[in-house]
């Protein structure tokens, strides 16, 4: 695949992600709760990463273990990283349930939602479309659509942060 699309799938989710951010989060949160700002600048930080370290070669469709064309597990069928950031999230869900009160939770529940949204929400249908037959498109195809991976789980990364800084910033204040 041409390294140029690639790189401008990661700059293009990086401008989306710089407006993204402000549109989806009450601004009265973030006001509240100014830490969260980190999970903004660590998707920032990913998604230039990203852009910067993509080479000129092609990453063979056998070595991208999402879209290798004979899953050899169940577990190679499901993208580890979204299922991760999600078991990650919902660990998160759960004790803050059980510690802070209903308030704190619907702070937090946002967050949550938009961390599954991003991870699974968006990534398992790239699933359904991926790996065509025509062997023509395969490669071209599902390497684009691993970059759109990559970019939203970025997203979903840069939102389970945001819940992670609210939290810790709550447990500091229950300290005092």
């Amino acid at each position: 695949m041409n390294p140029k699309i690639s790189k401008d799938i990661n700059l293009y989710g990086l401008l989306i992600w710089l407006v993204l951010f402000w549109i989806l989060l009450p601004f009265r949160l973030i006001k509240q709760f100014p830490i969260i700002l980190v999970g903004y600048v660590y998707t920032i930080i990913i998604l230039i990463m990203n852009y910067l370290l993509i080479g000129n070669d092609d990453v063979a469709i056998e070595d991208e273990v999402d879209f290798s064309e004979n899953p050899t597990t169940l577990a190679r069928l499901l993208n580890d990283k979204a299922i991760q950031v999600s078991t990650a999230i919902f660990a998160l869900a759960v004790a803050t349930n059980t510690i802070f009160k209903k308030y704190f939770y619907r702070e937090i529940l946002l967050l949550i939602i938009y961390t599954l949204i991003f991870g699974v929400g968006f990534i398992l249908p790239i699933y359904f479309i991926s790996n065509f037959k025509d062997a023509n498109k395969v490669r071209e195809m599902n390497n684009i659509l691993t970059r759109l991976r990559n970019v939203s789980l970025s997203y979903c990364v840069g939102f389970l942060v945001c819940g992670l800084m609210i939290t810790i910033h709550r447990l500091f204040q229950l300290q005092k």
